[in-house]
């Protein structure tokens, strides 16, 4: 088959879309990512072909502006600049898609939940297509608190009201700040379940996931979609500098990274520990002035996955892909979250006892050193992280997620997943 790709253009949905990607070609379908101009390099290193959507549109300059400032802001203010960014993907799909439809026959697509510019042309072109949760999978539900917001997961009437007047407003400023109007695209159409998807897929495993009152009957919960080839081992690394002392790994990612007093207050938390730190800026904006101590090493990127393998705690930003890595590693997670889904990714790992959380905007060296020491002097953080690794060991979501695509696209007929057709029936 002749599958085409397309998600945003930012390493935490390239990485595993390309992966899903290299799967499907693995098994010998002719795959093609559709994307913005700065998806390249990414897809590129991939080794999958890719279509770049009019390479030389004003619009692509001023998509990656967007992201480099999206790289500095963090809460409502980063969710504002995601929806900007949108609304510019969204003109860049309509005004594009088309074309490479008109020059490969696609047999399906497979789209991101968070770029349904795609999905609209899609169906307007006739074109099969399954949806991929390359971030964390929303669908909303009265128990579920928004994910940019860093809320306990609450039952009770208090915790239903809360999430459902702070969805509405959250949903408000969201399709506000993307433009709708002007793109003529619902950002949250893959999310409301008016789409024509086959079947939704989630790299999300089935047990990172709060209860539910309504289970999403198309969405399959697979597994990470990684690679442990996936690590980019171009990436110079002094392994001689790790001297066999227990090894911490902190970075808050490769895009909203530009948050230098967090850095430091990581340094400062971590001076005086018996461990070495590998603290990694992401190639973001990131200027951290002071000194740094002899076991902390400051790096521009790192080989992450590799790192994982060695690490006994993860400082992380709780992005989807870092925080499914560390779970499949087996490593505990303190959470720093900085926007987008990141919180609600923080809180389910704090929720499931396998990671603890400060937001962003609290984040002070004290707290930093209280949470580190709770989390090194009690084995309940270590022995959840190790239940988990065990369980995703199990199997192979990445191999999962392709056999259902083809089943989607062989059949072309809609994939039900018969565990949540179940759950509620009975509720």
């Amino acid at each position: 088959m002749k599958i085409g790709l397309h998600c945003p253009e930012v390493p935490g949905h390239l990485n595993p879309m390309t992966t899903l990607g290299c799967e499907l070609q693995r098994r010998g379908h002719e795959v093609t990512f559709l994307g913005c101009q700065m998806a390249e390099s990414i897809v590129q290193r991939s080794g999958l072909p890719f279509y770049a959507f009019g390479p030389d549109d004003p619009l692509n300059e001023r998509l990656e502006q967007s992201f480099r400032e999206l790289g500095k802001t963090s809460g409502i203010q980063g969710m504002m600049m995601t929806g900007k960014i949108f609304g510019i993907q969204a003109k860049l799909v309509r005004k594009y898609i088309d074309e490479a439809f008109n020059i490969i026959p696609f047999d399906g697509l497979v789209i991101d939940q968070v770029a349904p510019a795609a999905a609209i042309q899609a169906e307007a072109a006739s074109i099969p297509y399954a949806v991929a949760c390359n971030a964390l999978a929303v669908y909303w539900d009265p128990y579920m608190p928004p994910p940019p917001l860093p809320w306990d997961y609450r039952t009770d009437f208090y915790g239903r009201a809360r999430n459902e007047i702070a969805k509405h407003l959250v949903l408000w400023a969201y399709r506000l700040f993307a433009a709708e109007k002007q793109v003529g695209v619902d950002p949250l159409k893959l999310i409301r379940d008016n789409d024509q998807a086959l079947i939704h897929l989630a790299q999300q495993p089935a047990f990172f996931e709060y209860p539910r009152t309504k289970y999403p009957e198309r969405l399959h919960y697979t597994g990470p979609w990684h690679r442990s080839a996936r690590d980019d081992t171009s990436i110079e690394f002094p392994w001689d500098w790790l001297d066999g002392r227990p090894l911490i790994y902190a970075s808050m990612g490769t895009l909203q990274n530009a948050v230098s007093h967090v850095f430091r207050n990581i340094i400062d938390a971590v001076r005086d520990l018996p461990m070495q730190v590998v603290l990694s800026k992401g190639g973001g904006q990131v200027d951290v002035a002071g000194p740094i101590p002899e076991n902390v090493l400051l790096v521009e990127k790192a080989p992450q996955l590799r790192l994982l393998e060695k690490a006994k705690l993860v400082i992380t930003h709780a992005g989807m892909n870092t925080a499914l890595e560390c779970l499949s590693h087996g490593v505990p997670m303190l959470c720093l979250p900085v926007t987008n889904d990141q919180p609600g990714v923080a809180k389910r790992a704090e929720y499931l006892g396998n990671g603890r959380v400060i937001p962003v905007r609290k984040v002070t060296t004290q707290r930093l050193r209280t949470e580190l020491d709770r989390m090194l002097q009690e084995d309940s953080f270590q022995q959840k992280a190790d239940e988990f690794a065990e369980n995703l060991a199990s199997y192979d979501g990445l191999e999962m997620a392709a056999k259902l695509i083809e089943e989607a696209m062989d059949s072309q007929t809609t994939i039900l997943n018969p565990q949540h057709v179940q759950r509620n029936k009975k509720s």
